[in-house]
């Protein structure tokens, strides 16, 4: 009686409709489909506006790479659904589109796309988070289409998430490698997440930010795993090389960077608070080196990606308890991110840091700020 009852519901997604098992409702991805890998979506209203290349999908798509054990079985009658074709053609144009452009905004060490994509094979969580990273590009790209993209991008990465979560316990040699590249996949994700599709809302905005830092410092540690020797010996060694070349911590301050750490000691703090914010500074300075030393037109977008996991957790706390001058010395990355504005990774991201910073600290820190509101009238090629 109550499997009767449970086909005449409405309730459910549409995956466990068809199988005639109880749906959790979990959104956006139920509890069967996760365990089983399968094809996800609720009868909800989604954005209906899809581009000419993807006629083919559905309105409501899946968040998964479905394996091959969870296809059809042959002996199954074919359906005339397309979300049970064998091919979801969103995931195809997903594929070529970060195969061609995607990767090509970050990736400078030219690892090539087949070793990455090879990494992903046997790793739901690696392979869902590349689709996803394509999914918000095009939602960029494409802004008639915007909703659409980002739509499919937050399903893809949720599934993304919730598979390595339930993973990240059994890492070991044959799968840290993958491990090692979701992390820093993610953490590019959710820094253009939090920069462009940002709300008008600049505390909700700073809450994001932080939040955005923690987690990606958290996957980032357990990708880690004192595996660094083992990883110099795969195709990941270029990307390592790329990293190891940020300078370090204790290099000197150029002119800009040391006026700010003058201000900071001239607070007045005890010698931990100061020491974290000397910290902060120090890697701003590693960035600025960076930009300083490459010719006109190269790109540091990797090393502007990497200041937020190079500073000290403690600072992070000091943005979280909305302490003035650790909002002053993001508003020094602010700056150095719109050196970069013409990234999809980024956008206006950078100004918009600036201008909300200034603006909610107030003219009493203006001179504080000189700097940054200046580096905005500055052109990058």
């Amino acid at each position: 009686m109550a499997r009767r009852t449970h086909k005449k519901s409405r309730n459910g997604c549409i995956e466990c409709k068809r199988r005639h098992i109880k749906c959790d409702e979990k959104r956006p991805i139920c509890s069967n489909c996760i365990s089983s890998q399968r094809h996800c979506g609720f009868p909800d209203p989604v954005p209906t506006e899809q581009p000419h290349s993807v006629t083919s999908e559905p309105a409501i798509s899946s968040p998964a790479v479905v394996s091959p054990a969870v296809t059809s079985s042959p002996t199954q009658e074919p359906s005339n659904n397309p979300e049970d074709a064998p091919v979801n053609m969103l995931h195809v144009e997903l594929v070529h589109n970060l195969s061609s452009e995607t990767i090509k905004s970050f990736n400078h060490s030219n690892t090539p796309f087949h070793d990455i994509v090879r990494y992903g094979i046997g790793a739901p969580y690696l392979m869902n988070e590349l689709l996803s990273l394509s999914s918000l590009h095009l939602s960029i790209m494409r802004p008639g289409h915007r909703d659409f993209y980002r739509h499919h991008s937050t399903q893809l990465q949720s599934y993304a998430l919730s598979s390595f979560n339930s993973s990240s316990s059994q890492i070991n040699d044959n799968n840290y490698v993958a491990v090692f590249l979701f992390a820093g996949i993610l953490g590019v994700h959710m820094l253009c997440e939090t920069l462009v599709y940002r709300d008008n809302d600049f505390e909700g905005f700073l809450d994001q930010f932080v939040q955005y830092v923690v987690l990606h410092n958290g996957v980032r540690t357990v990708a880690g795993g004192g595996r660094w020797k083992l990883l110099q010996q795969t195709a990941l060694k270029p990307i390592l090389d790329l990293g190891a070349r940020i300078p370090s911590g204790n290099e000197i301050l150029g002119p800009v960077c040391h006026v700010l750490l003058d201000h900071i000691k001239g607070l007045g703090h005890n010698d931990t608070t100061t020491k974290i914010y000397e910290q902060a500074i120090q890697a701003l300075q590693s960035v600025i080196t960076v930009i300083d030393s490459q010719a006109p037109g190269s790109d540091s977008l990797n090393v502007l990606i990497a200041w937020p996991i190079l500073v000290p957790r403690e600072y992070i706390d000091l943005v979280a308890q909305r302490r003035c001058e650790a909002l002053v010395i993001l508003a020094y990355f602010g700056a150095l991110v719109n050196t970069h504005k013409h990234s999809w990774v980024f956008c206006d991201g950078g100004k918009y840091l600036v201008d909300s910073i200034t603006q909610y600290l107030g003219p009493q820190w203006e001179e504080w700020l000189r700097w940054p509101r200046q580096s905005l009238m500055v052109e990058y090629p």
